[in-house]
């Protein structure tokens, strides 16, 4: 079965799709800006926000500032995105929120608040084209009470597919035991929880040349992993659906020496099930990572049921379908998954 942007038709309550010409394409990872949002945080930076970006150099930061702006009405106008979209040849997309609107800094009360205004925001953007979008929510996860109840409330009432959240929260890790009770909800709902890292938490050795994004993200990824892993939480919630963003960062590219400490040191050997890479294809996976190699060693590693297309927008990786149509090693039916019937099974939107 093929189908076409053309006749694509998604409905958020049924969520199904027609049948057309050409193969579907499906966009898991990408961020939109929710305006009120932006002016709380706004707001809340003069009276001392903790959360300011101390990993981006003076450089940077007016770097960082100009792409921003260059970016924002692809973040903020369903329209704009709409024809990007259009234009790259991509029929749907997950939109969740930009990551300076993560806020594991604030009290559980205002952080709630936050995402509220975000779910809210997130689930009005994609009302105005539900055939093109699907939404994905943020959680307080600074306060897993909360969190799990705004889980709740963006699946059950605002029709959102998944939750957003970063790579720790204020150092903690995610496999450690107080965020348990979210990760159980998160498997009770049957919906996936999508890792983005924010920066990176250590940055005196990467605030020069922006190293905090190439190399101090994909290393937040390794670490939210390992500790997912290690923690014991991928073997206590079998069907948690975790996705990965940015290929999972390092971690299935070197996964070879984390084998060989587990066959090495009994501490480990005590507390996993499994060798470490036996873990890799419990978890999902973007295409976000720019090395046509690299995409073939994910897929060998993972699995071909595994890895989905993503794009990063606004700030969008060059030529995302083609990346995936013109990969090496890759069988057609292979590149269909990656392209959409992965995401399209994740989501749980019927084709």
């Amino acid at each position: 079965m093929t189908l076409s942007s053309n006749n694509v038709r998604v409905n958020r309550k049924s969520a199904t799709v027609r049948k057309s010409k050409r193969s579907l394409v499906f966009d898991v990872h990408s961020h939109i800006r929710i305006p009120e949002v932006t002016a709380l945080l706004r707001e809340m930076s003069q009276t001392g926000n903790p959360n300011t970006r101390q990993w981006v150099s003076g450089r940077s930061a007016v770097e960082q500032k100009r792409i921003q702006q260059q970016n924002l009405p692809k973040e903020t106008d369903y329209k704009v995105r709409l024809r990007e979209l259009d234009r790259l040849g991509i029929d749907i997309q997950a939109v969740a929120v930009n990551l300076p609107s993560v806020y594991y800094y604030a009290d559980g009360e205002l952080a709630l608040k936050v995402a509220r205004i975000c779910n809210d925001g997130i689930a009005e953007f994609v009302s105005h084209a539900p055939d093109r979008f699907v939404g994905i929510g943020s959680v307080p996860l600074q306060d897993v009470p909360r969190a799990i109840r705004e889980l709740e409330r963006a699946v059950n009432s605002l029709g959102l597919r998944g939750a957003w959240i970063s790579s720790n929260v204020q150092c903690q890790e995610l496999g450690e035991p107080k965020f348990r009770r979210f990760w159980a909800k998160a498997q009770d709902l049957d919906i996936p929880v999508f890792i983005h890292p924010l920066g990176f938490t250590h940055p005196e050795r990467l605030q020069k040349w922006a190293l905090w994004s190439t190399i101090g993200q994909p290393l937040e990824e390794v670490l939210a992993m390992s500790s997912l892993i290690y923690e014991g939480v991928m073997d206590r919630y079998p069907n948690l659906k975790i996705c990965v963003c940015h290929g999972g960062g390092y971690m299935p590219y070197y996964i070879g020496r984390h084998d060989e400490t587990f066959a090495q040191r009994r501490e480990i050997r005590d507390k996993l099930k499994m060798r470490p890479s036996a873990y890799l294809d419990r978890f999902y996976y973007d295409t976000v990572i720019f090395d046509p190699d690299m995409l073939t060693l994910l897929v060998k590693k993972a699995g071909t049921g595994k890895v989905m297309m993503g794009t990063d927008m606004p700030y969008t990786a060059p030529e995302p379908v083609a990346f995936i149509r013109n990969a090496h090693g890759l069988a057609a039916a292979d590149k269909e998954k990656l392209l959409w019937r992965n995401a399209a099974k994740l989501l749980r939107i019927p084709v």
